[in-house]
């Protein structure tokens, strides 16, 4: 199975952690998120993960110390421009088979081979994982009909949506729908494929999701982790992590 992983974001919101670092690669309890991210895909069974890089990317090769990493098959392409969610795809090879694709600024216990299978299942041209976040309101919230008369009065709402969780399964069939240079983001292509009559499939994540955009994100992220790191990575992966050992090295583990 292949996967693509988007490693090219600035990390602006992410600072001060991401002033020296790459954001992929600033730690999660020692451990660099897109390092998490492939020790997930290599235990779900996935054989090469192609790296689209943009920023301090030399850093990013760097890290894995060449192709091959944790049983692992890589390749690197370089944007010469932020592309965003979808532009990074027409820089790579055909896809071949079902291609997962995400984001590297997420920790996720989503089992990564069920969500490959259940796309197959659905005859989807892609599958997009989705989170479920609430938003508690602190006030009563009204509401009123044309005549101003309260129909409802309901006091702290929470409210629920299912938001995009930066990963999506593609068909190899969509790429006819990316441009051939530029800029382009997935719910634009995802919408494209919409109007052709393609069918769009919603997954959502029973476990746990965390966007890493900001210090305060990460360091829920970093306390989810750390509670229990064989929930996200494995009891293998996790006990090669914890020791620094073989392809997984902790940062400043030498």
């Amino acid at each position: 199975m292949r996967a693509v992983v988007l490693a090219g974001g600035v990390g602006r919101r992410l600072r001060p952690h991401t002033l020296t670092i790459p954001k992929p690669l600033v730690p999660i309890d020692g451990i660099p998120i897109l390092h998490i991210i492939l020790a997930q895909l290599q235990s779900a069974g996935f054989t090469h993960v192609s790296l689209s890089l943009g920023h301090q990317a030399h850093m990013i090769e760097a890290s894995f110390g060449g192709n091959r990493w944790a049983d692992l098959e890589l390749d690197f392409f370089l944007e010469e421009e932020p592309l965003g969610t979808a532009g990074p795809l027409a820089l790579l090879p055909p896809f071949e088979d079902s291609t997962l694709v995400m984001n590297a600024d997420l920790l996720t216990d989503i089992d990564f081979a069920d969500l490959i299978t259940r796309h197959k299942k659905s005859a989807a041209a892609a599958t997009v994982a989705l989170s479920r976040q609430h938003i508690d309101i602190a006030h009563g919230v009204v509401e009123l009909d044309e005549d101003h008369r309260v129909t409802d009065f309901r006091e702290k709402p929470r409210l629920s949506f299912l938001v995009s969780g930066g990963i999506y399964v593609l068909e190899p069939t969509l790429r006819r729908l990316l441009p051939t240079r530029g800029r382009d983001d997935m719910p634009a292509l995802l919408d494209r494929a919409r109007d052709e009559g393609e069918r769009i499939e919603g997954h959502v994540i029973e476990g746990d999701w965390h966007d890493i955009g900001t210090p305060e994100q990460l360091n829920r992220a970093t306390a989810a982790f750390r509670a229990d790191r064989v929930r996200y990575l494995g009891r293998r992966a996790a006990a090669e992590l914890g020791a620094g050992t073989g392809a997984f090295q902790e940062v400043g583990s030498g």
